[in-house]
This record gives structure tokens, C-alpha cells and sequence, in this order.
């Protein structure tokens, strides 16, 4: 045996190597070596990728430098070194021969299933798969059936990436694990199903909502993961990232001492952020704030938080009527799904109460259609209605590799046809992120919200009662000065917060974007 490969094989057994699964280590083909100075040193066969850079890096809070090795060498040594913790000398062996048998078995017995899951290098695998999601700073992670085994990608700051593969003998074993940490039933693979789990990574508490959809080549399941410990510190309007304007205007808006307001966007838009940033500035001492949510993603002090339970027949419209009885002076709804929920908000809006809550529209005024459409009466809606906040979340530049250059050829020709009359910031340089180990590679680092606030006046009021077009509705607001949400994404870039491909991916085909 060589001098490298015995150094390999030592390197495998080491405590280093001990903290990350042998088959997350085996399938990227990286080997941890020593800890020198604050530097990580690692073999690998070729640059790492940024996941599993970001994930080394932030499990030993080091920096990482790669000492090349063949990637053949380095799985050898990961498949025959000793595992402490499990026991196994391969991670082929974490599963044994019975999981390869039931992953392509259709009518495996529960208590198959569910030893399949109770295995603890089943746990590690699926513990290992949260605890680099959650180092990562992950919203969501997917985890796919194909027929070569399962797909894992982890979605961060609204996009997703390619995180690591598992082989068919490992799907039976983890989709059941999954389902167990929910309370599912792990025997039923034909219909979808929704959980929750609650699991410690670290020191740190994650709320994780666990939903399956059965798929062609077996079941799909998705995580959204909640952090509990930011649970409590929920962002402040001014961290939104919001044009000063706009942030002006919608904080009056919340002081208003009754009325609707709405926040709209599709799912992952921050509606949810930006609405529990409102509650925290309005609930003070001689304020009383209850809200009905499903799930509770936020935990605040001082306000009255009440969880739906459907199942148990405590939905949004009954939640709403009983809130009512309790004296609040703000409610937060957490969506208009129905007809229902939409009527009892709009009269408690119409009875002294701010309302808030969220609507799945492209921007501000089709609010107003959806409304209509869940059969809000037009002179109902005007009379309650204060405002509407559609937003969208794009990616924001790294802090610390971001760098400002010249417009290419396209990017010239798209901000000339961009700049219209409305559109007041010209852009004459971009700032973009080069990539480095803050950003995991990406360029990006957080996001903000793009915006576009609707204020209801007495003109619009008049306009959208009288039966006004969208269209129509729209062009009072440009007239006046109201930008579009592409607007507002042209603002941040002209500022050096996002870039244009951000901006083009969020609202391209939005109405009026």
C-alpha cells in the first residue's frame, strides 16, 4: 500500500472524518485531512463545489484548501476505513440487503417499513441531510425519487441546487424515515400527505413541514424548514429592504386604526416576513394583537397566536369570529383562502379593526380582481380596503465579493427599453458577486424585497366601484407616479443591491412588470 493511500485511509478513520457521514463523504468524493491554523485541508479530486465547501467550512468553522487526490483513492479509503459511530465499514452497508430488496417492493409490510427507518445509519443519513440544510441557511429541501435512487436539492435564498444523490438502496429506507420524524403513515405511498416535525440541529430548534406527493418513480417529499431560534426575532420593516417611499407610505398605512391591508405574491415571496414585521412595530402595551395562522412561523411576545387546525374544525372563518369576541385592536389573518375567511375579514375591517393578510396575486391591483372573485361586493371592498403591498424577493449581491462593472452590449439594450418615463433610475453599471466562501460561490448573499404599494384613494375608489378595468386601475397608478415592481427591481439594481438577471427572473412575465 502507498505512502498516500495509508495517509488516505488514516485520515478516514480519523475524528475529522467521523463528523460527516461516510456516504455524504464517499458520494463528493472529499476526505477531510487536518485542521492547520484555521484551515481545513481536504482531499479532492478537482475544486469543491460550493455546497459542499460551505457545508466542510461551516461544520468546523474553517476555511477549506484542497490537497489533490485521485477520487478513486479517496472513496477506497472512506469504504474501508472503521465508522465510530456506526460500526460499518461502507456506506453501502448503512442499509443492508433488505432495504435494497424492499426499494423496489410495492408491498412491504409496516413493520418492514418501519424497521427500515428505526435503522440509526437510516437516521444519520437523514439527521446529516438537515444538519447541512439548516448549516447552509436552506428555506426548503427536495428530496426526489428517480430511478437511479434519490435526488437531494436544497433551496437557498429562492433557488434551488443540487445538494447530493443517494442510491436506489437507500430510497425505501429514508422517504419512510422522513415520514416516521412527521407522523405520517409510512405504508401509504398512493396519496399525498402533510406533517410536521420538530428536530434539534445543534444547538438550534427547527420547525420542519414535511409534504409527500407520489410520484413516477416513487414518492417525492419536500421540507420547509422553519428556524425556531429566528422564530422570535422576526425582521424589522426597515431590514425589507423596502425604497424609502414605499416604506413610508405603508407604515402610515399600519398606524391607520382600522381597515384591510394586504400583502400579495406567490408562494416565497416574503409575504409572511413582511407582515410579522408589521405586527412587531404595532403590538406595544396599549395594543391587543391576535392572529390566526396555519402554520404559526413566527413566535412573537405579547401577541395572542392561534394555530389552524382544520382537522379539528378550527379553520380561518371560525378562528376569525372567535378572535373577534376576544377585544383586538389588529388582527393578522394569515390568508385569504375563501370566500368565507374574505367576508368575515372585510367585516371585521368595517367594525374598528385593522386587518392584515395575504392574497396570491402577480401585483397590487389584481388584489382587487381576487377579492371580487371570492365575492367581496365592490363597495364593500372600497370601503375597507386601505392598501395593497405586492412583492417579490430577489437575490442580494455578497457584501464581500461584490464588484461594480460595465454594462455589456445586451444588458445596455435591455435597460434602454427599460427606461421608460416612469422609470426614473438609469442604470449605467452593475454590481455583481464573483463568489467566495461567504456566498458559497453564488454571488449572492440574502435577499431583499422589490415592491409595488397600491394606496387606495378617493379617485381610485370611485374608479374600481364603477367597474374600472385592471388596465385601467394600473395607468391611474403610473400616472401618479407608482412604479412597477420591475420598477423597483431597476432601483436596486441602479443601487447595487441585485442584478439585472435577478430582476428579469422575478417579475419576468408579471402583469405590467
Amino acid at each position: 500500500m502507498s505512502g498516500d493511500a495509508r495517509d488516505l485511509r488514516a485520515a478516514a478513520a480519523g475524528p475529522l472524518a467521523q463528523r460527516f457521514p461516510a456516504r455524504w463523504l464517499e458520494e463528493h468524493a472529499v476526505l477531510p485531512l487536518s485542521l492547520e491554523g484555521g484551515t481545513l485541508l481536504v482531499a479532492a479530486d478537482a475544486a469543491l463545489a460550493p455546497l459542499v465547501q460551505d457545508a466542510l467550512e461551516r461544520a468546523v468553522d474553517a476555511s477549506v484548501r484542497v490537497v489533490p487526490h485521485g477520487a478513486g483513492d479517496i472513496r477506497a479509503a472512506i469504504l474501508s476505513a472503521p465508522r465510530a459511530r456506526d460500526g460499518l465499514t461502507s456506506p453501502d452497508a448503512a442499509v443492508d440487503s433488505r432495504v435494497t430488496m424492499l426499494s423496489g417492493e410495492t408491498t412491504a409490510s409496516l413493520d418492514d417499513l418501519r424497521a427500515l427507518a428505526s435503522r440509526e445509519p437510516v437516521i444519520q443519513v437523514v439527521n446529516a441531510m438537515l444538519a447541512e440544510a439548516a448549516r447552509a441557511g436552506a428555506s426548503d429541501v427536495h428530496v426526489e425519487s428517480h430511478p437511479d435512487g434519490l435526488r437531494v436539492r436544497m433551496r437557498l435564498d429562492g433557488v434551488l441546487r443540487d445538494a447530493q444523490r443517494l442510491g436506489p438502496e437507500f430510497r425505501a429506507a429514508v422517504l419512510s424515515r422522513l415520514k416516521v420524524l412527521a407522523g405520517l403513515d409510512i405504508a401509504e405511498r398512493r396519496l399525498p400527505q402533510d406533517g410536521r416535525a420538530r428536530v434539534r440541529v445543534g444547538d438550534r430548534e427547527l420547525d420542519v413541514r414535511i409534504a409527500t406527493l407520489p410520484a413516477l418513480h416513487g414518492e417525492s417529499v419536500v421540507l420547509r424548514l422553519l428556524d425556531g431560534g429566528q422564530a422570535d426575532q422576526p425582521s424589522s420593516l426597515e431590514s425589507l429592504g423596502l425604497a424609502p417611499a414605499v416604506l413610508a407610505q405603508w407604515r402610515t398605512l399600519l398606524h391607520r386604526p382600522s381597515g384591510l391591508l394586504l400583502v400579495s405574491g406567490p408562494t416565497g415571496s416574503g409575504k409572511t416576513t413582511t407582515l410579522y414585521a408589521a405586527l412587531r412595530e404595532r403590538s406595544t402595551v396599549g395594543v391587543k394583537v391576535v392572529t390566526v395562522e396555519d402554520p404559526v412561523e413566527y413566535r412573537l411576545d405579547g401577541v395572542v397566536q392561534l394555530p389552524v387546525n382544520v382537522r379539528a374544525g378550527f379553520g380561518f372563518p371560525n378562528a376569525l369570529r372567535a378572535i373577534l369576541r376576544h377585544d383586538p385592536d389588529v388582527i393578522l389573518v394569515g390568508e385569504m383562502r375563501d370566500a368565507e375567511t374574505a367576508d368575515v375579514a372585510v367585516q371585521a375591517a368595517l367594525t374598528g379593526h385593522l386587518v392584515l393578510s395575504t392574497v396570491h396575486t402577480t401585483d397590487a391591483t389584481a388584489a382587487l380582481a381576487r377579492l371580487q372573485e371570492m365575492g367581496v361586493p365592490p363597495y364593500l371592498l372600497s370601503a375597507t380596503l386601505q392598501g395593497v403591498l405586492a412583492q417579490r424577493l430577489v437575490r442580494r449581491v455578497c457584501a464581500g465579493c461584490g464588484a461594480w462593472r460595465a454594462l455589456t452590449a445586451a444588458e445596455q439594450a435591455l435597460t434602454e427599453r427599460a427606461l421608460t418615463e416612469r422609470t426614473r433610475t438609469p442604470v449605467t453599471q452593475v454590481r455583481e458577486g464573483v463568489g467566495c466562501a461567504a456566498c458559497a460561490g453564488t454571488g449572492f448573499r440574502g435577499r431583499l424585497a422589490i415592491a409595488e404599494l397600491l394606496v387606495l384613494d378617493d379617485a381610485l375608489r370611485s374608479a374600481f366601484t364603477g367597474g374600472a378595468s385592471l388596465v385601467a386601475l394600473r395607468a391611474m397608478l403610473r400616472a401618479r407616479g407608482i412604479g412597477s415592481l420591475r420598477d423597483d427591481g431597476w432601483r436596486c439594481v441602479a443601487a447595487g443591491d441585485t442584478t439585472i438577471d435577478e430582476v428579469v427572473r422575478v417579475v419576468s412575465g408579471d402583469d405590467d412588470a
